[in-house]
């Protein structure tokens, strides 16, 4: 063999070789594994949300929102099982409040157009041809679960109202955190005014003891919460969740409360977390 002939066999081979690694680390999407996903269609002002599982199922739900495109009105939920057969997504629905979109028990017979990683294009029976957009990426085990907007606030501890003026002197401290509504695609989250926190302490510290002196009671102060604070976040306040909350008879639990879940996440087991404990001792 030459050197020129030698040099030839180890550029194919190189060639070769890097051909073969390529095709190795490439690995081609299906058509299963590109339709699951979020999908959102806008139709009439309303958005509807397709959540496709890998686990064979899916849901639906309608969003509308006003003028201002800021409130978003849930319009019902659809859900059922999904295959892919002959180039159709096949979707049948087991139940439905949807009843103009996802009739209950029917199956639709979807023709795939186009499938991609962001668009799909589906030719429904009566020839239309609706375009499905995919908001987000998620991992298989998340697709279920279209996880809520959470937004932390800092601890709060107030010195709880008195009716007499000689009730022991009582704290509440709490650390909890507001969940949003469910936002349109591309919509952004409103920033919070500065004047909430405030709003939330003038709120809590003209509550007595026996507003807050266990959980259930707790639970029924959150919801008011939500009506203080939802004008200070443009009506976009879904809930509120309460992570810890004590309630102490001495300023010094209270400084530990706030060091605890300033500086960093709480520890399993640790006094006051994941629900409502009364430190009062009777004097």
């Amino acid at each position: 063999m030459t050197r020129f002939q030698y040099a030839i066999s180890c550029v194919f081979l190189v060639l070769f070789m890097a051909f073969s690694l390529t095709g190795c680390g490439e690995k081609e999407k299906k058509d299963e594994d590109l339709v699951v996903g979020n999908w959102t269609q806008y139709r009439n002002r309303a958005y509807i949300l397709l959540v496709i599982s890998p686990k064979g199922s899916w849901n639906s739900s309608v969003r509308i929102s006003d003028v201002t495109s800021k409130i978003v009105k849930s319009k019902g939920n659809a859900q059922g099982i999904w295959h892919l057969e002959e180039g159709q997504l096949i979707l049948t629905v087991t139940d439905s409040t949807l009843e103009e979109i996802w009739e209950k028990n029917d199956t639709s017979f979807l023709e795939i157009v186009e499938l991609g990683e962001r668009i799909m294009l589906l030719k429904e029976e009566n020839g239309r041809i609706a375009e499905w957009k995919k908001t987000n990426t998620r991992k298989s085990g998340d697709i279920e679960s279209d996880a809520a907007v959470v937004i932390s606030m800092k601890p709060i501890a107030v010195n709880l109202n008195k009716n007499r003026s000689n009730t022991q002197d009582r704290y509440l401290c709490l650390e909890m955190s507001i969940v949003l509504k469910e936002l349109m695609p591309g919509q952004i989250i409103p920033a919070m005014h500065p004047k909430a926190r405030e709003a939330a302490i003038i709120f809590l510290s003209s509550l007595i003891y026996e507003d807050v002196k266990d959980f259930d009671q707790v639970k029924i102060q959150r919801s008011k919460l939500v009506d203080v604070l939802n004008p200070y976040m443009e009506g976009f306040i879904k809930d509120i969740e309460i992570e810890h909350v004590i309630i102490s008879t001495t300023i010094e639990k209270v400084e530990e409360f706030i060091i605890e879940h300033t500086m960093g996440p709480s520890k399993d087991g640790e006094e006051g977390s994941g629900k409502k404990r009364d430190e009062e001792k009777s004097s």
